[in-house]
């Protein structure tokens, strides 16, 4: 059986898209189970230690998507944002209100983390320029607010 120059070619550029698709369709489980406990787990120990504690108050359940924590390197610090609007708590007991919801700022230094920061807002947004980090806070009109931090604390810019 001889087959024409163009099935040659759709098989060819079929079997093509199958080898492509195959690396994005192994990893398309993250789309169908967005929230995992094992976000939590890998947190560095003394931020784990911290949000393992919600686990009573939420029915010892608790889970977290992709963007719950969010990571920024600066010369002699690293800072990991959490947003519980990305945490799932059974109970509820972690909440968003018209004022938005919990965040926290934890910074490591001497490779300890401790919290520097506790807010409720409808988003918090690290950033660094000339080498120092600032977070912005966003309330649910629009405004914002820019902290930046000053060696031992965020402070107003």
């Amino acid at each position: 059986m001889k087959l024409s120059k163009l099935t040659c070619t759709l098989l060819g550029g079929v079997m093509a898209s199958l080898v492509l698709l195959q690396p994005a369709l192994s990893y398309s489980g993250t789309a169908q189970h967005p929230w995992s406990r094992a976000r939590i787990d890998m947190l560095p120990a003394e931020i784990r230690a911290d949000v393992q504690k919600w686990s009573a108050a939420c029915g010892g359940s608790i889970a977290a998507a992709q963007y719950f924590a969010l990571y920024l390197t600066v010369p002699g610090a690293e800072f990991v944002a959490l947003h519980f609007d990305e945490f799932q708590c059974r109970s509820g007991a972690v909440h968003c209100d018209s004022a938005g919801c919990p965040h926290e700022v934890y910074i490591a230094t001497a490779g300890r983390y401790r919290r520097v920061l506790a807010v409720r807002a409808h988003d918090i947004r690290l950033s660094s320029a000339n080498n120092q980090a600032f977070v912005e806070l966003l309330d649910g009109h629009g405004s914002s607010r820019t902290l930046r931090w000053n060696g031992s604390r965020f402070v107003a810019k």
